[in-house]
């Protein structure tokens, strides 16, 4: 019986051309997709660029050919599509894998959590496109643009993403924080870590023990979520806080208020209809 011959390479990459170039690395002995990573592969964060066309046929030719040479740049669009239904089919909990990813989605997965009912069938939106920030050029805005980019969004991410987004959310910023305080409170606690620690290391020298941590105190789950930079059940942006400008023009083209919390959110059920699913 002849012998097989030796394979010459043990780990394959296997690269996707599309718009958005992804790759797949894996060995020879791998389990099937034991490589799948559910922030990397389930939450796909993307960047659009929003161009203005002058009104000539052959200009918008050109756009069509993938020649921008004519056109002006406007603004950007930036977010990422989170799929929680492939998120559930690798087995994990949309809400620990939107806190692996950054704060902006564990507080976006904690509000989804937390108002549940207000949604009546939440596992029905598998797809949620999560809006970071549309952003036009100064020369730009207080046009109408921001409103016609909104409506359309969910067209463009079928275009773009090949996915239907069944939910749309965005948290327009705050216009003030307490950060200072924040960022004042926190350095006064390390300075205490420090000292206490420095002073233990001191001590050592005469009985040979070192207690590198404060005594131990109970930590209210706020207060940690707070230094992790997490949201905290029940938190809301007071109105004073609110850029009521920007909450008018979200609400113009159909996304809703959840509670209090300062998150908007629009269900889609056709990307034919300006204003979605109303609810």
């Amino acid at each position: 019986m002849a012998k097989k011959p030796k394979k010459p390479f043990r780990t394959l990459a296997v690269r996707y051309n599309g718009d958005c170039p992804r790759t797949s690395i894996f060995t020879i002995d791998d389990d099937i997709g034991d490589w799948i990573d559910p922030c990397y592969d389930a939450i796909v964060w993307n960047e659009f660029s929003v161009y203005g066309i002058p009104d000539t046929e052959t200009d918008m030719d050109k756009v069509l050919n993938d020649d921008f040479e004519s056109a002006v740049t406007i603004g950007d669009i930036f977010g990422c599509h989170i799929s929680k239904a492939l998120i559930i089919n690798l087995g994990e909990d949309p809400y620990v894998v939107c806190d692996d990813e950054n704060a902006d989605l564990e507080a976006m997965y904690s509000v989804l959590r937390e108002h549940e009912e207000d949604f009546e069938y939440l596992d029905f939106y598998d797809n949620i496109y999560y809006i970071h920030e549309i952003e036009l050029h100064a020369e730009y805005q207080n046009l109408g643009y921001e409103k016609i980019l909104l409506q359309q969004l969910p067209a463009i991410i079928v275009r773009s993403l090949h996915v239907f987004p069944s939910l749309l959310l965005y948290y327009p910023r705050p216009t003030r924080y307490d950060e200072k305080e924040r960022d004042e409170e926190a350095e006064a606690i390390l300075r205490h870590r420090l000292n206490y620690r420095m002073q233990n290391i001191l001590k050592s020298e005469h009985n040979g023990n070192i207690s590198l941590f404060p005594p131990k105190r109970e930590v209210p789950l706020s207060e940690i979520n707070r230094y992790l930079g997490r949201r905290n059940p029940g938190d809301v942006v007071p109105e004073a806080n609110r850029n009521q400008e920007i909450y008018r023009l979200y609400k113009s083209v159909g996304f809703k208020e959840i509670g209090n919390t300062g998150w908007l959110f629009k269900i889609i059920s056709s990307i034919y209809t300006k204003d979605g699913l109303n609810h």
